[in-house]
């Protein structure tokens, strides 16, 4: 009986000490160099999930500090974005072309969001761990993507993400 307790205060021990490991790795995995941020996820084993709405903030500190006005989110632009995150996550893919064939234009559409003017997208998948990630990433991009954020014509969003997968739909305005 006492060798019984005594296993049991043991593993109660450990399963308390095992959070603090955890937190350690983070701790030590957080102090790696930045733009190593998919190298600190495999450590904690954890990818914090984006968000819209920190994507969308992100984004209209950039737009600020360039003298453009805020973009404002449309909820078809929204669903739009966000139909092209779900599919990218579904399909492992990371482009401007849906599984289905479907573009940026050809999703604003059917979302019923028809843009007066020009409009753009910009899409991110793994690698990039959070919604700084995918924000930074896009602003260091040599792809268009920074010009994308930096155009002041753009006045409104749609922004999807789904695991590591980001969509920033921009237009104009719809008709």
């Amino acid at each position: 009986m006492h060798s019984r307790n005594h296993r049991i205060r043991r593993v109660c021990a450990a399963a308390a000490t095992a959070p603090l490991l955890v937190l350690g790795g983070a701790v030590h995995a957080s102090a790696a160099p930045a733009g190593s941020a998919a190298a600190s996820a495999s450590v904690t084993g954890a990818v914090r999930q984006s968000s819209p709405g920190e994507i969308l903030s992100l984004v209209n500190a950039e737009r600020e500090k360039a003298g453009c006005e805020p973009l404002k989110e449309d909820p078809r632009l929204m669903q739009a974005a966000q139909a092209h995150a779900d599919d990218m996550a579904a399909n492992g893919l990371t482009g401007h072309d849906g599984s289905d064939g479907s573009t940026a234009l050809s999703r604003m559409e059917k979302a019923g969001y028809s843009p007066a003017g020009r409009s753009s997208e910009n899409v991110s998948g793994p690698g990039y761990d959070s919604s700084k990630a995918h924000v930074d990433g896009w602003m260091s991009s040599s792809r268009g993507h920074r010009e994308t954020i930096l155009n002041c014509e753009f006045k409104e969003t749609g922004i999807g993400t789904k695991g590591q997968y980001a969509v920033e739909l921009f237009a104009v305005r719809s008709r």
